[in-house]
């Protein structure tokens, strides 16, 4: 990996702290979501998957140390959702904004229907353990989702146009995933 690469990704993991910190009108405004897409579409380490555990592991730590309220019972659903979001983004090519968006909206329903259905599996005094009460569950979510959604609806574009801008400024053209063809060989034609 190029260093500016690394420098993308880290940029991506700082904004992805310091938006679990900031104060805003909006519930849970966050961008670990997009962190996770980004990381595996643009990164092919075997371990990968562990950057954007950690963001997520680091900021509940600090949370729960300041708040009391970082770790919750239900994390491993949330923590999972991470990983196969970064599953998703191993098929979507960061130089083709549809892939992007359709992958960031993919990832977004996982998270939510992944997490909520871990607190209502985990949490069975708040939900009663039927189809209605799954239901309920991720209808009072809806509120707690819209920052989660517009979070990361925001920061996967910008995430992906930083990569696209480091990548053209570094190699000339955009990085295209095997079995694609090139912006350089459609300029051949």
């Amino acid at each position: 990996m190029k260093h500016s690469q690394i420098l993308v990704i880290t940029a991506a993991c700082c904004v992805s702290v310091a938006l679990r910190f900031l104060d805003t009108p909006l519930l849970n405004f966050s961008s670990v979501v997009a962190l996770s897409l980004l990381c595996g579409s643009v990164t092919r380490h075997p371990v990968a998957f562990l950057l954007p555990l950690a963001v997520r592991v680091l900021t509940d730590a600090l949370l729960h140390l300041t708040t009391g309220h970082g770790f919750f019972p239900s994390w491993p659903f949330d923590y999972s959702a991470y990983v196969l979001i970064f599953l998703v983004g191993r098929q979507v090519s960061p130089s083709r904004y549809s892939a992007v968006l359709g992958g960031s909206i993919a990832s977004i329903v996982i998270y939510f229907l992944l997490s909520n259905f871990g607190v209502w599996l985990i949490w069975p005094d708040t939900y009663p353990r039927t189809a209605a009460g799954l239901m309920d569950c991720f209808v009072k979510a809806v509120p707690f989702a819209r920052g989660t959604i517009l979070g990361n609806l925001i920061a996967a574009p910008v995430f992906f146009a930083m990569w696209n801008a480091f990548a053209v400024r570094d190699e000339g053209r955009l990085p295209v995933k095997q079995g694609e063809p090139s912006l350089a060989a459609a300029d051949d034609q």
